[in-house]
């Protein structure tokens, strides 16, 4: 028999660089955090598009992430809309 593999969300890694920086400086200043660089997430959609846009990993941690009645803190939100301002911010004033 033949077979043929295809595979479309191929994993990937958003190296250290410009994209990091921008991401790692918005959480610190929003959260006074300085994030880990790590690969210990799960899976996402990214996958997909990692190949046409820089991508980098970053949201909602939680106990009931992908589950029916799936809930986040209101503040946890607002906070995560902080870092992603941010990270736009310095994005595109980098340019």
């Amino acid at each position: 028999f033949d077979l043929a593999v295809q595979v479309s969300g191929d994993a990937f890694l958003c190296p250290p660089g410009r994209l990091s920086q921008v991401v790692c400086d918005s959480i610190e200043s929003v959260l006074k955090l300085r994030p880990e660089l790590s690969t210990a997430g799960g899976t996402s959609d990214a996958r997909f598009i990692h190949h046409h846009c820089p991508v980098a990993e970053f949201g909602l941690p939680g106990i009931t992430m992908h589950k029916v009645d799936e809930g986040a803190d209101l503040a946890d939100l607002h906070a995560l809309t902080k870092v992603y301002e941010g990270v736009l911010d310095r994005f595109f004033a980098g340019r």
